[in-house]
């Protein structure tokens, strides 16, 4: 059993707090009293620090001990050897009440495990639903790519393929496969323009074609033609006799040379009929020698040779024999040909020409003219045209089978046009991705939903509790006017009557937390008699009617617990905890509380520098059974004691406006604000603005700077002052009769 807050330090107003020797020890039960911002709240915390085994997050660094009967002490920083305890405050209610309003049921969740779990349902439905949302978008994403290459595939097997290629059977089925093998090495397939034409030239032919022969090819040599035409220009013939009217003019001369052949044994010209001169035909003889006869009979044969070379003929017109695809290499190699033969025929022409000049010119050495010699050219057309040839044959021996190397081709060819064009590579990559995304958020999907049917099975037992709340409900408020049913999702719901219940006040909140509470620390998870109860403040937003209630059924559902803290601002829950404090100790409370058994009634109290303490409960907390007479009783002697021996002027703005506001209320019940009455029982507007001023101001502590500001005393001197003479003046009788209660006290 706790005896004592051995100290306190750095948790909220309790800044440096030492149990003092003057204090009553907790006993099995503890009445703690305090107006609001006194301290209960973080006296309440202070001990759920202790349920929960750690330190309050907003008082990282605080220290707390408490100190048990056998002298033991437990600190908080090694909570786990403290009592159990179980705390009832506004942490517990924020923490173990939360209702879906917005939904159509108005769910309600109790427990913190449970609400843990709720949370951890929402965010995991959260989270499948996200997931969801990726997963389709993959899968559409997926599904896009997919569709735009089958379509791509299918355009392309039918427009390339089935319909040109004549193959009806073809589809995508077929080109696909080809089309992933050449999705990484489409460049070594893609075909030229005219590497395409030609084999779809050699795919599409139905014709076989016969063997071509080559051209057998004799070409007499330009080069050999040449040199012999050098030799005999160079030839110099050399008369015994040469003449030289003959040597000057060369067409004399060879008119002479063909006229003497014709004047042999003749003594008259045959051109003129006279007379030949003597010794013509022997000095003709003599210029005309055997030299001269042998050149011109050698020029004679080799402008005939020049001549049957010019006359070489190399017929080579068999196109039409040649499959399609062949015909204009062939035709290539032809033109080619012909222009060379052209070629050829202009140098022999020249050739010719110079050795006919030679026979004007057998006295004088000429130059052989240069000619073009396209030999090598003729050659290499004639084997370009062999090699075409070749291949016609060998497609004709293998028809057939070209055929189908042409399709193949083909086929490879569209089909890396179609990985290059789309980038197949890349998006099989990028589906092959997704698929991965996809699979994975499947198997997150199948753990999410395995988690969220364990979850909502857990969270349908929470429905077993509702009988028992709705026991403690209906001592609440004496009726089953508000009730918790099972909802249709096995979680609970809130009725009233039998409609759905909404828009709950803040009292009925507090009520159905409390009655969870009750439940929950009589659930049998840990028995009640090894369990310390910490109850802050009830019957808070609760109206007076349900005061009685509460009282009730903490002292028949709780008394039995190890040990009971009861905080409270309520002066009026504090009267009937005190008449139970009565019953308990009887002639004793009159006592010190040294001598008490089983209760102890201590008072938090926060000082003027905002630095709460306990202390004994005042005297006149124990004799008045109203807060009015209490109030009344510190305003006096705060008129009579003098202000250096008063150390709450922080709280006095607040007794004072509780006061005055309970007299207003009993001398003029009208249902008007202090601020009205106040112009009656203070008729002096001067006194009256002075009062609202300063218990208006300082008793709202809305600021942080207004809430640590001590009023000045002066004005609190004059402000009491000038309230109780308004009371006594409005009635002295009354006025004597307070003064005789505290008189007594």
């Amino acid at each position: 059993m706790i005896r004592s807050i051995q100290r306190v330090k750095s948790f909220g107003v309790f800044r440096d707090f030492r149990w003092q020797g003057s204090i009553p020890e907790f006993k099995k039960y503890n009445l703690i009293y305090g107006w609001n911002y006194s301290g209960k709240t973080t006296l309440a915390r202070m001990f759920r620090s202790f349920e929960l085994k750690k330190r309050h997050e907003d008082f990282p660094d605080s220290e707390v001990q408490l100190k048990s009967n056998d002298g033991s002490i437990h600190d908080l920083s090694a909570p786990d050897t403290a009592p159990l305890f179980r705390v009832f405050n506004s942490d517990f209610v924020r923490n173990n009440l939360s209702f879906d309003d917005g939904s159509a049921e108005a769910i309600l969740v109790l427990g913190a495990i449970d609400i843990a779990k709720q949370s951890d349902l929402d965010k995991k439905r959260e989270e499948r639903k996200a997931i969801i949302l990726l997963k389709d978008t993959n899968e559409k994403k997926w599904k896009q790519i997919d569709a735009a290459l089958a379509k791509a595939m299918s355009q392309n097997a039918r427009d390339n393929i089935k319909n040109p290629l004549s193959i009806p059977s073809y589809d995508k089925t077929r080109f696909e496969p080809k089309v992933i093998e050449r999705k990484s090495d489409y460049e070594e397939y893609l075909l030229s323009d005219d590497e395409l034409r030609s084999c779809l030239a050699l795919y599409s032919s139905q014709e076989k074609k016969s063997p071509v022969q080559d051209i057998p090819i004799s070409i007499t040599s330009l080069s050999e033609l040449r040199g012999k035409t050098i030799a005999l220009l160079k030839r110099v013939v050399i008369g015994s006799k040469p003449l030289e009217r003959l040597k000057a003019n060369p067409a004399v001369e060879s008119w002479v040379d063909e006229g003497r052949l014709l004047h042999e044994n003749k003594n008259t010209c045959q051109y003129c009929d006279q007379r030949l001169p003597a010794n013509l035909l022997n000095d003709l003889s003599g210029h005309f020698s055997v030299d001269y006869e042998e050149l011109m009979a050698e020029l004679k044969v080799h402008i005939l040779e020049i001549t049957s070379a010019m006359e070489e003929n190399y017929t080579c017109d068999h196109q039409a024999n040649y499959y399609k695809e062949y015909r204009d290499l062939f035709n290539k190699e032809k033109l080619k040909i012909e222009d060379n033969i052209v070629r050829r025929g202009e140098s022999l022409k020249i050739l010719q020409n110079a050795l006919v000049e030679k026979q004007t010119q057998a006295f004088k050495s000429i130059e052989c003219p240069k000619v073009d010699d396209p030999t090598i050219e003729i050659m290499e057309s004639f084997k370009s045209i062999y090699k075409v040839n070749a291949e016609h044959n060998a497609r004709t021996l293998g028809f057939e089978e070209k055929r189908d190397e042409a399709f193949v081709t083909l086929e490879n060819h569209y089909a890396a046009a179609l990985a290059k064009d789309y980038q197949f590579s890349e998006q099989i990559d990028v589906m092959a991705g997704l698929k991965t995304l996809i699979s994975k958020q499947k198997e997150s999907l199948e753990k999410l939903d395995s988690a969220i049917r364990v979850l909502e099975g857990e969270l349908s037992q929470a429905s077993l509790g509702a009988e028992q709340i709705n026991e403690y409900l209906f001592a609440y408020f004496g009726k089953n006017n508000l009730q918790v049913v099972v909802s249709p999702i096995d979680r609970f719901q809130i009725v009233r009557g039998s409609a759905v219940a909404r828009n709950l006040s803040e009292g009925e909140k507090t009520a159905i937390a409390f009655a969870h509470f009750i439940t929950s620390v009589k659930d049998g998870r840990q028995p009640l008699d090894d369990t310390c109860i910490v109850i802050d403040d009830p019957i808070s937003s609760l109206d007076a009617s349900h005061l009685f209630n509460t009282y009730a059924l903490i002292k028949t559902q709780l008394s039995g617990c190890h040990q009971l803290f009861i905080l409270t601002h309520s002066f009026e829950f504090y009267n009937l905890i005190r008449e139970w404090v009565s019953d308990v100790e009887k002639d004793k409370i009159k006592k010190p509380q040294a001598n008490w058994k089983k209760w102890s009634i201590l008072h938090v109290v926060c000082k003027d520098n905002r630095e709460s303490i306990l202390e004994v409960i005042p005297k006149e907390l124990l004799q008045f059974k109203s807060e009015y007479h209490y109030l009344f009783s510190l305003l006096y002697k705060f008129n009579n004691s003098g202000v250096g021996e008063f150390d709450r002027l922080l709280t006095l703005p607040n007794v004072l406006r509780r006061f005055m506001e309970a007299f207003g209320g009993i001398m003029i019940p009208l249902s008007k604000g202090l601020k009205v009455k106040l112009v009656r029982i203070l008729p002096d507007e001067i006194v009256r603005e002075r009062v609202w001023k300063f218990i208006n101001h300082y008793s709202h502590q809305r600021t942080i700077t207004r809430s640590l500001t001590i009023p000045d005393t002066s004005e609190c001197c004059a402000v009491v002052a000038a309230c109780l003479k308004a009371v006594n003046e409005w009635n002295n009788d009354y006025y004597k009769d307070l003064l005789s209660e505290v008189d007594d006290a």
